[in-house]
């Protein structure tokens, strides 16, 4: 083999390592094509060429440019797998998946029926991670716990300009009064402590006796609960009963107020009841007239008539 021949082949190898090394510097495949969709952020702290696009925990593809848009806004290239179908409604977090690993794309699909071409744009979302939302809050709170600090500096300095020393001897006077309570109580129980054995032992005893008594009586207390569920019984029938006559009376009165029957008609009628005291007036006089002059209503009957 001549020379030329030997430099051509080693410059096409040269070449053919190349592209290799560098789609797989840029974590592209090499024997494949790949689906590119880019996604424009607020921002893109921490997003490097290379970074990693999951979809649900699994890596799909990478990040191959980062660049400004026009607007001062970050457009993100990514290459994804070929064969992944991407919705055109779906979004592209830019997040954290850890404290100690870097910034991702997180892909989260949508439902649509269309789908993105080679080229494509999604919507990008910026996600703040754990310690960018640690480091806004810092000052402030720093600045709380600075006041907080502050407070029990002075809470302290007022307690003990408190505590002069006639104080604290107040303190420990009552400290040693307490202690001194404690043992006499202490003392106290272990003079009586067979008095209170005693004590306890009886209690025990009258409970068990309580238990007795109502294990032998439980026929008794049997019998007079139903003796009193009976009585209950009756005592519904009655009140039964009673409603009934109740609601029958009530259509009696009603009757009555309305003009129905001859009780209703005497009561609502006052033309009868002025005839029946008209009636009984004559009938009173007619009595009074046969009892003073009978011959008067009597003149004109013989006694064959009569008998």
């Amino acid at each position: 083999m001549k020379n030329e021949a030997k430099i051509g082949i080693t410059v096409l190898l040269a070449i053919l390592v190349a592209i290799v090394g560098f789609r797989f510097m840029r974590d592209v495949p090499i024997f494949r094509q790949t689906l590119e969709v880019s996604a424009v952020f607020d921002r893109g702290d921490g997003i490097n060429r290379g970074s990693l696009v999951n979809l649900k925990g699994v890596k799909v593809g990478s990040v191959s440019r980062v660049n400004l848009t026009p607007d001062n806004r970050v457009r993100v290239t990514m290459q994804l797998n070929e064969d992944l179908r991407i919705p055109v409604n779906s979004e592209a977090h830019l997040t954290s998946l850890g404290i100690v690993e870097g910034k991702s794309i997180v892909l989260h699909l949508g439902d649509s029926e269309n789908i993105v071409q080679y080229g494509g744009e999604i919507e990008g979302v910026y996600i703040e991670g754990v310690t960018e939302v640690l480091g806004s809050k810092g000052e402030e709170l720093a600045g709380d716990v600075s006041a907080s600090l502050s407070q029990l500096n002075q809470f302290l300095q007022q307690l003990n300009k408190t505590l002069d020393d006639d104080t604290r001897q107040s303190v420990d006077q009552t400290l040693k009064n307490a202690d001194s309570a404690m043992q006499t109580i202490a003392e106290t129980l272990e003079k009586n402590k067979q008095d209170i054995d005693q004590a306890i032992s009886s209690a025990s005893r009258t409970m068990m006796q309580l238990d007795t008594l109502a294990t032998d009586n439980r026929p008794r207390v049997d019998s007079l609960l139903a003796s009193l569920e009976e009585n209950v019984n009756e005592l519904h029938k009655v009140r039964t009963e009673l409603e009934t006559a109740s609601v029958n009376l009530n259509q009696i009165l009603e009757k009555i107020n309305s003009g129905e029957g001859t009780m209703g008609r005497l009561v609502n009628d006052p033309s009868l009841y002025e005839n029946l005291d008209q009636l009984s007036k004559e009938m009173n006089e007619l009595v009074k007239g046969i009892n003073e002059d009978p011959g008067r209503y009597l003149k004109h009957m013989s006694i064959i008539e009569i008998f």
